[in-house]
């Protein structure tokens, strides 16, 4: 396990700094390093949230290399792994934890308006894939145990940097240009998905 992600990171900073460098195999090394991760869950003692996490960032790598050639494929691609990834977080607690949406919804009421806002013909889709990622975050929010560094505070920080990739990149793309966007919006990105299978790694 220790090799692959080994080369996950590798391959991931490969991307990072030498992505022209790659030609027309950047989509493929791109996507690489979430695939590496999907196997690696799915390869782990099977319990059904591991299996949908699993197939959650398996669909998120290929959605890497979808984005590439249509922003819109590339958005409905990973919807779907958000949606793999919310049945993954119910499966771990049911419950609604409604306190925990609280801060999820102030994010998403500043964040939101924002990139709606601006992203003309794509407002509708922004719109849902924002309003689905902000349920994942509350849904990682909700299947959080006890204080400290366990598999429930691990999953709520990667579904975090996950959407903070995200609203950088809608930030970047639809309102004002980042500095050194692409250096913040993988590396949460890559971060954001490390932190999901590890959470769903850590757990019995």
């Amino acid at each position: 396990m220790i090799v692959a992600v080994l080369v996950a990171a590798a391959l991931a900073l490969l991307h990072l700094f030498a992505e022209d460098a790659l030609g027309p195999a950047a989509p493929l090394v791109k996507m690489a390093p979430v695939a590496i991760l999907g196997v690696l869950v799915l390869r782990a003692p099977r319990n059904p949230a591991r299996r949908l996490a699993g197939f959650g960032l398996v669909i998120g790598a290929l959605a890497d290399a979808v984005i590439e050639f249509s922003f819109l494929g590339g958005l409905a691609t990973f919807l779907l792994a958000h949606l793999l990834y919310i049945a993954a977080f119910v499966r771990v607690d049911r419950r609604l934890r409604l306190l925990r949406l609280v801060p999820v919804a102030l994010w998403a009421a500043v964040a939101l308006p924002v990139l709606v806002s601006h992203a003309g013909a794509l407002a509708l889709p922004v719109l849902v894939y924002g309003i689905v990622i902000f349920t994942m975050i509350w849904r990682a929010a909700a299947a959080t145990e006890a204080p400290g560094w366990n598999a429930g505070t691990v999953g709520l920080l990667g579904a975090m940097l996950f959407g903070l990739s995200d609203t950088l990149l809608g930030y970047a793309r639809f309102v004002a240009p980042l500095p050194a966007s692409n250096l913040l919006i993988m590396g949460t990105y890559w971060g954001g998905q490390a932190l999901i299978a590890a959470s769903f790694l850590k757990r019995s």
